[in-house]
């Protein structure tokens, strides 16, 4: 791996996934301009923070074919109140905590009452 200026990075990704915190610097770090750099059909996962994302022009860049597809588990506000992106067929939304599914949910609980079990044994 190489660091490389984000531009250069944008152009000449596949894939984009971005893992940086919210600051003032990266609000909004992804707008059209970024969007537009990067390769015809490319995707972006976002599991970092909404509002690095402008979702309006991700929505656009999405609905005209520019970017092949997205994967968001965070929203520029949350929870979200704009679901435009859900509409397309080309986005996969998920909650930020989308390793929460019922059977997760259920296992967890299994772990903690053996465990409860297991030191009340003692």
């Amino acid at each position: 791996a190489k660091f490389v200026p984000l531009g250069e990075l944008l152009k000449e990704s596949d894939i984009v996934s971005l893992h940086i915190p919210l600051t003032e610097e990266t609000r909004k770090m992804i707008g059209a301009r970024e969007l537009n750099l990067m390769k015809d059909g490319a995707f972006l996962v976002n599991t970092s923070r909404g509002a690095i994302v402008d979702e309006d022009a991700l929505f656009k860049a999405l609905q005209s074919g520019k970017l092949g597809g997205t994967a968001l588990d965070v929203y520029e506000s949350e929870p979200p109140t704009d679901l435009r992106l859900i509409t397309l067929l080309n986005v996969v939304c998920t909650p930020h905590i989308g390793a929460q599914t019922e059977e997760s949910q259920k296992d967890a609980c299994i772990r903690l009452a053996e465990k409860i079990v297991n030191l009340l044994g003692r």
